[in-house]
């Protein structure tokens, strides 16, 4: 099996990196196979889920004090590492720094001697395309529900899974550090965006295995936001489906508002909380020290269901039959181009306009011309298989209003009109506000009231052309704000697109800000014959977490003039570590295909550092001297690091 490495950027503070944001295309558009009655194959999977093996798993890391800075958190991690190469997964760690959110670090900044565990099982057909399953290892106490119990599940999904070839790629992912608040998943999630990973969907396992007695026969729960709705009514038809005698139902509160799932949401990945949490206030061990089996735990056939609802959607998944991806609106003068991406097996696309069939068509694009200027228009696409003849789920959907270009340059101060922007989300208001006039979103007409920390709204700019012979071309705004939530979900967005599928983010706006002048450079889009603008919030996590979030432009403005406006600073990973021959009985070749010196350390499995040289280049490296055994060899690059398990025979 091709090895896979995910390097990550070791960061002084996690704070730092959610103050900026990475322009990753994300997967908010993704859409899910139709399952509709039981796959015998899958059904069989299903059926292995061994209750037994859930138990052993959560016996043994309940008898770790799994603090994340601990040695008990290095020796999950290598019990994890063992497990998964055991299946035949190719897996490596991630280290991170550990960044003091609540003061609990003991050496802020330092990374961790324990990481994020990874095992890839490469699909056969769409290998670039992700399915993650994920949890936690860590707790400061036994921490038998939370979460032994979901890392249990995700060792035994990939016993399971990692047995039988799939279309596409599943992740293997326990975590470290959540219980510091994600401080291992948000810079794993952050290196898979800056990589732009073609993430589909992640499962993540947090707390399985208590259910209150006084609450009657046993359900399952599963949170989502907003980013995650699709994903979240896949997940419950497929476990309604094969778990058909225990209900699933969504969080009463919409979403958790802590667990590694929220990193992917906040970097537009569809990711739902997975667990017990629904029941969190009748927990009599929740955070405590009688969180054991028996106590914490003390229902394992609801753990064996969840492991059964989670691995039959990734094996649906895996290997499903997509409906079509990434369909586009792109309105024009009395007209709208519909594209969408070509679909394997799909010999018929059924284009519906308003819930109405518009046409059927072998093409991946459609001109509508029977439209009316200033009208609202919704369209989505549903394949029809060339072998079946089954009908695939709809695809996305778009709404658009026809309208002619906006006219460039364009001024609006706002004092009479709001000529120029389309509202695409009734539960925020645009008024005209005080004496001077500006545009405000908002969730009241005061604009001071707060609301839950789980919605997605937005505004558009109409549409237009950015003339070719032009030097430069600058938006500008006055902005005044009051935005506040956990890290990256207190924002405002600008982005920009060319064709509607992949929104490109131009400038983010947290926190607290009084009204300030702002330059955004548009310039790479001169020549662009469709060019559009948005202002996007969008937060994640429970209804009951209340925040104020306002945002108010004034003085909007496109023009010609020569300001550069804002850059983004650009990283560079290095993207691979090869070390051959592995097992090997001497020297080793190392290969980052960097052609610059850098650090390289050894480390034993108890996490010792045994050998260290800071001006390693690509090459070979001598461990004849070490005595038989397993190693880490770990590569750091401009604070980037990855490691990689090395067997001396």
């Amino acid at each position: 099996m091709k090895k896979v490495i995910i390097i990550i950027a070791a960061m002084s503070s996690l704070l730092a990196s959610a103050q900026q944001f990475i322009d990753n295309k994300g997967n908010r558009l993704q859409t899910y196979p139709a399952v509709t009655a039981v796959n015998p194959d899958v059904e069989a999977l299903v059926e292995q889920v061994s209750m037994q093996n859930l138990e052993n798993s959560i016996r043994w890391m309940q008898n770790l004090i799994r603090d994340a800075q601990s040695p008990d958190a290095l020796a999950t991690q290598n019990w994890l590492i063992e497990h998964f190469e055991s299946f035949g997964l190719d897996v490596s760690v991630h280290y991170f720094p550990c960044y003091d959110f609540f003061s609990r670090c003991q050496t802020p900044g330092d990374t961790l001697d324990a990481g994020n565990v990874v095992a890839i099982q490469r699909g056969t057909e769409f290998p670039d395309e992700y399915i993650v399953v994920s949890s936690h290892y860590d707790h400061p106490g036994p921490g038998a529900d939370d979460n032994a119990s979901g890392t249990a599940g995700v060792v035994e999904i990939a016993r399971i899974l990692s047995q039988h070839s799939f279309k596409r790629s599943i992740m293997y992912v326990p975590f470290n550090a959540e219980e510091l608040w994600m401080v291992g998943s948000l810079p794993f999630v952050e290196k898979c965006a800056q990589e732009d990973w073609n993430i589909l969907g992640v499962f993540n396992l947090d707390m399985i295995g208590f259910f209150p007695e006084s609450v009657g026969a046993l359900t399952m729960s599963a949170g989502a936001s907003e980013i995650s709705s699709r994903l979240w009514e896949y997940y419950r038809t497929v476990a309604n489906i094969y778990v058909a005698d225990i209900p699933t139902f969504r969080f009463t509160l919409g979403d958790s508002y802590g667990g590694d799932h929220m990193p992917f949401n906040m970097y537009e990945y569809p990711a739902l909380y997975i667990g017990d949490i629904e029941y969190k206030s009748l927990h009599p061990c929740y955070h405590r020290p009688c969180d054991t089996l028996g106590a914490g735990v003390n229902s394992l056939p609801l753990a064996q269901e969840f492991v059964r609802a989670t691995l039959a959607s990734v094996a649906e998944l895996a290997n499903g039959w997509l409906p079509p991806q990434n369909l586009s609106a792109v309105p024009d003068v009395s007209k709208v181009t519909i594209s969408w991406d070509e679909t394997p097996q799909t010999s018929v696309y059924k284009l519906f306009k308003n819930n109405v069939l518009l046409t059927e068509t072998t093409a991946t694009s459609y001109v509508d011309t029977d439209v009316v200027n200033g009208a609202e228009y919704t369209y989505y696409v549903k394949g029809i298989h060339s072998g079946s003849g089954e009908e695939s789920a709809p695809s996305n959907t778009d709404a658009v209003v026809c309208t002619p270009s906006l006219p460039l340059p364009y001024y609006n101060d706002f004092q009479t009109n709001t000529d120029g922007f389309m509202l695409q989300n009734s539960d925020w208001v645009v008024r005209m506000e005080g004496s001077e006039g500006n545009l405000v979103l908002s969730n009241t007409d005061a604009g001071n009231e707060s609301i839950g920390d789980n919605y997605l709204n937005m505004i558009e700019m109409n549409w237009f052309s950015v003339p070719g012979d032009i030097d430069n071309i600058t938006l500008r705004l006055s902005a005044a704000y009051d935005l506040h939530g956990m890290w990256l979900n207190a924002a405002c967005f600008l982005e920009v697109t060319t064709d509607r599928k992949q929104w490109h983010k131009l400038k983010r706006f947290s926190k607290t800000s009084s009204w300030k002048n702002y330059e955004v450079s548009l310039n790479e889009y001169i020549g662009a014959p469709f060019c559009q603008i948005r202002f996007r919030l969008e937060s994640n996590g429970a209804d009951d977490r209340i925040y104020k979030k306002v945002f108010k432009m004034d003085d909007v403005q496109i023009d010609f003039s020569g300001a550069t406006g804002i850059q983004q600073p650009q990283q560079t990973y290095f993207k691979d570590l090869v070390i051959s021959p592995n097992p090997t009985t001497g020297k080793v070749n190392i290969s980052t295909s960097q052609n610059i010196p850098y650090q390289i350390s050894v480390y034993n499995m108890l996490g010792q550092r045994i050998f260290r040289q800071d001006d390693f280049r690509d090459g070979n490296l001598d461990l004849s001297s070490f005595p038989k055994g397993a190693y880490m060899i770990r590569v750091t690059i401009d604070r980037h690091s990855v490691a990689r398990k090395v067997v001396v025979k």
